[in-house]
């Protein structure tokens, strides 16, 4: 699951790259005009079932397999099915009708952008079917993930970016808006029947039933009340952001694309802790093993903090080489590489606060806590709301503008981070705070001095090399990474960070497995 996560944000990143390339960001309508049409079925199907579907549907299928058998089981999920598609359907015909207003509602605040909403609304018009096949990948992996199949779902975005690829490859030699409306759709339609097969394998067999009055539908459709609220809180702050960035030439784009850059470490790094302790955080909780608990919540927080504050520092230093590197081609020019790279910077200094608050959330879900992650979220949507419009109208120029975006989703997970390690502090008592103080100064401390050392790196390859060329920008950005890891490496063994010796130990026992129980050792570790 992990390998597969992790080649999807990197061929997901690959297809931002090819995009930005391709399509440039702030010379031309079409970049925000195909990101704000391609976002906006995301919203409105997370709005009508979303959430329902991917938080709801895998508990009440297993309650009804585990206990009432797997044709009843069928019989439910049938009927779930049949609901999603018929609701899908309507909500995605009537949106094609009205996408000019669902496109304005997201502009209302641009002046002179009308060539950007008029292609948008064109797009939108085919991307909107694209709902109804996010609801078939819902529902088909809550089907395999009752199963225990978990594999096939992690690949299957992979499908999608690979379609998304050779679409926006053939769109260069082949430049049709229509190319690009039919290409993105069918990459969400491979991403949905690429599970079919093993979907069937579970004994799934579609069937046209349409019971509204079995009990699981009506249990889901009470449980789905508070989901509904805790999503529409989401999209509210996205909408928000939607409509801020669409005022500046390029800034739908550049706030998409930079949190792409934010979400790779997370997302290859964070996400795997999180989903390697969160069985052993709900078998702990359970068990009511207090002691255990916080033991495991201090291992999150230290192997998050001792990967993802290093990464965090080097991706702030290197931003603009960085994406200069991988995007400046084409039709992506300077200006747009300036404006990426400070939204980035903006972004990924807030990489751990995102992570630290991603990874106690699960600690409450371990616990069967989902209401106070609820009025968590929903106090940091109204903070992140409230400091997006603070910082966009106080900075003057476009760069900032967007930057200030990406500043109110740090501040906000920032003061996130704080409350729910506040609150979890308060139910389970002291959270071996010495211990993750200690690990994180340590970290920080190495990640400074790391930061210092890439920075100068990359300044004595411009003077020297010059980075113009492909070359000296690959010398740059890999021989600063590559001093960077190296200082970094270096300081933390000085520093005698516990976490470094798990490193060691754990490369050690892999390449020299040991007998008895060594293993389950090094598992605690």
């Amino acid at each position: 699951m992990t390998l597969g996560t992790g080649i999807s944000r990197v061929t997901g990143f690959i297809r931002m790259a090819l995009l930005a390339s391709i399509l440039g960001m702030t010379t031309r309508e079409l970049a925000d005009a195909f990101n704000l049409a391609n976002i906006t079925p995301n919203i409105v199907y997370d709005l009508v079932l979303g959430g329902v579907l991917s938080s709801l549907c895998i508990p009440v299928f297993i309650e009804y397999l585990s206990t009432k058998g797997r044709d009843e089981a069928w019989h439910v999920a049938n009927s779930i099915f049949n609901i999603t598609l018929i609701i899908l359907m309507l909500v995605s015909l009537t949106l094609c009708f009205a996408a000019p207003y669902v496109i304005k509602a997201q502009t209302f605040l641009s002046k002179g952008r009308s060539g950007m909403e008029s292609e948008a609304t064109f797009l939108l018009r085919f991307f909107i079917f694209e709902v109804v096949f996010y609801g078939f990948c819902a529902i088909y992996t809550g089907i395999l993930n009752s199963f225990r199949h978990f594999t096939i779902p992690a690949f299957a975005p992979i499908a999608n970016n690979i379609v998304v690829i050779a679409t926006v490859s053939i769109y260069y030699f082949y430049p049709s808006r229509y190319v690009l409306a039919i290409g993105a759709t069918l990459g969400v339609v491979a991403m949905a029947m690429i599970q079919l097969p093993w979907v069937r394998k579970t004994g799934f067999r579609y069937k046209f039933i349409l019971d509204l009055k079995h009990p699981a539908v009506r249990k889901l459709g009470k449980l789905a009340i508070p989901v509904i609220g805790y999503v529409v809180i989401n999209q509210l702050g996205l909408w928000v952001v939607n409509i801020l960035a669409a005022q500046v030439r390029g800034g739908i784009s550049a706030y998409q694309y930079g949190y792409i850059f934010f979400q790779l470490p997370y997302g290859i790094v964070a996400v795997s802790i999180i989903t390697a302790l969160f069985p052993s955080l709900s078998e702990q909780s359970v068990k009511k093993k207090k002691d255990e608990i916080i033991s495991s919540v201090s291992l999150g927080t230290r192997t998050t903090a001792f990967i993802i504050i290093p990464a965090s520092v080097g991706f702030a230093v290197l931003s603009s080489p960085i994406v200069r590197l991988l995007l400046e081609r084409l039709r992506f020019g300077k200006q747009d590489t300036a404006m990426l790279s400070s939204v980035v910077f903006y972004f990924v200094i807030g990489l751990f606060f995102f992570s630290l608050f991603m990874l106690v959330l699960k600690v409450f879900y371990s616990m069967q806590d989902t209401r106070t992650p609820m009025v968590v979220a929903a106090v940091i949507i109204g903070i992140n709301i409230a400091v997006d419009f603070v910082y966009f109208y106080t900075f003057k120029s476009d760069v900032m503008k967007v930057s200030a975006l990406a500043l109110g989703n740090t501040t906000a997970y920032l003061i996130g981070a704080l409350a729910v390690w506040l609150v979890l502090r308060s139910r389970l008592g002291a959270l071996d705070g010495r211990r993750i103080a200690l690990s994180i100064g340590k970290i920080s401390c190495a990640s400074a001095f790391m930061g210092v050392c890439c920075y100068f790196t990359a300044r004595i390859v411009e003077k020297t090399l010059g980075v113009e060329r492909l070359g000296g920008q690959l010398v740059q950005v890999f021989g600063s990474i590559l001093v960077g890891a190296i200082v970094y490496i270096v300081v933390v063994s000085i520093l005698k960070s516990e976490e470094m010796d798990s490193l060691k130990r754990l490369i050690l026992r892999t390449f020299k497995p040991s007998k008895t129980g060594e293993g389950k050792n090094m598992l605690r570790e």
